[in-house]
């Protein structure tokens, strides 16, 4: 077993030397409209492993995001043809659109130590950022290690902290290897709840301590930038022949009943079972001490796509603990978010909203600590771009979950929430 495991690192290592492109593979917006449309499209997710489902196919109505290789087009369209399933090409070579991700990137300003919410940061810029802040504004910000991930790499991130406060809210993003715009949109709230002198922003960095976690897979976030950029999962191989854990869907929340698969050779794999994976023991481990040491009031995880706020718990559609009161204040959030790019989402359980996938990180954690607040964020967009979203809307989502974000807080705060 070890001599298989030691031949597939290094045939992994052989494999992955050059970058994997994407020439003229093309994204699809696919519409299933009844249930038999539903149990095709399921059933394709699951026998042809040459399209790679970005979103899966979940309810009738909701749309579903399909990349198709070139010498699949023919044939899935006509099998989407033959079974009367719209569809819209949306993007037809997928690899001009992840040429441009990185053809305007600003590196990090190592003289200034500024980062940039232009464009995409790398693993280097955001930890050299943390290493910063804890040299030079010690008073306020603690770099927190809580692991390693497989491949050794730290899984950190930072304390905010004024003074003496009681109550904690962690921050967490990162799980999905090829999502990147989620660990910049969290080092965009870091900078502002610790350098904005807006007096809204300034007393909710006050009032709690925020915990902020933007890489919880180091490892495959790393492997997209050096080698496949569609990875999803770990980098902990599964077996002779897979590798990674889609770490989503990990938690002891339900783990396995709903939206994950059981085959380690599937993007959407949850593992052997709840907390199989060093970067989600090591990152629920540490929540339990700030649970602990604090009253841990919220819990917000963050990734893309879909323009959603999830709420606990998604195997069930019923209003469990105090969803009543979040869906209210969620609904608030995202009118507050709209408001600068009219950017619409929607809020309530995946099973009602999204796909119903279980075993997150929220859902673990409102039922194990009963945070009043908890949720997933799903960013921007709806599938028209997906992992491949444009650098021109960075900033634009950066700024408007914000405002989503304070709005939660404010929204609580009145509510007796908070």
């Amino acid at each position: 077993m070890i001599l298989k495991l030691v031949l597939l690192s290094v045939l992994a290592v052989i494999v992955t030397a050059e970058k994997v492109r994407y020439d003229d593979w093309a994204l699809y917006r696919v519409h299933p409209e009844n249930e038999e449309d539903l149990k095709f499209l399921n059933e394709l997710m699951e026998k042809n492993e040459h399209l790679d489902f970005w979103k899966p196919p979940s309810q009738v109505g909701e749309y579903v995001s399909v990349v198709s290789p070139p010498k699949m087009k023919e044939e899935f369209e006509q099998s989407l043809k033959n079974h009367s399933i719209h569809s819209k090409v949306v993007l037809k070579n997928i690899q001009k659109a992840f040429d441009a991700q990185l053809h305007s990137r600003k590196r990090r300003n190592t003289n200034n130590n500024e980062l940039y919410w232009t464009n995409y940061q790398t693993i280097d810029e955001i930890y050299g950022w943390f290493d910063y802040l804890g040299r030079n504004h010690s008073s306020v910000v603690t770099v927190v290690t809580v692991g390693q991930s497989h491949e050794g790499r730290n899984i950190t991130g930072i304390r905010i902290s004024r003074g003496s406060g009681t109550r904690a809210f962690v921050l967490q993003a990162g799980e999905v290897g090829a999502d990147w715009l989620s660990p910049t949109v969290l080092t965009y709230f870091a900078n502002e709840l610790i350098f904005s002198n807006n007096s809204e922003i300034r007393a909710a960095s006050q009032d709690f301590v925020w915990y902020i976690f933007p890489l919880t897979n180091p490892d495959g976030f790393q492997f997209t930038q050096d080698s496949e950029r569609l990875w999803v999962k770990n980098r902990r191989p599964t077996s002779t022949t897979t590798i990674g854990v889609d770490l989503s869907k990990n938690w002891n929340s339900q783990w396995g009943v709903s939206g994950g698969s059981h085959s380690p050779s599937a993007n959407n794999y949850i593992g052997l079972g709840p907390f199989s994976e060093p970067e989600t023991r090591f990152l629920s481990g540490y929540i339990g001490k700030i649970a602990k040491n604090y009253t841990l009031v919220g819990f917000l995880s963050f990734r893309s796509f879909g323009q959603r706020l999830l709420l606990p718990f998604a195997f069930s559609t019923e209003p469990l603990f105090n969803y009543d009161e979040m869906i209210l204040i969620g609904r608030r959030a995202m009118g507050a978010l709209s408001v600068r790019y009219e950017t619409q989402y929607r809020v309530g359980t995946s099973r009602n909203v999204h796909d119903g996938a279980t075993g997150s990180g929220a859902d673990w954690v409102k039922y194990r600590y009963i945070p009043p607040v908890a949720a997933t964020y799903l960013l921007r967009d709806t599938g028209f771009w997906g992992y491949t979203l444009p650098v021109n809307q960075i900033t634009p989502t950066c700024e408007e979950t914000f405002d989503s974000f304070l709005a939660i807080i404010r929204e609580a705060k009145l509510t007796n929430v908070l």
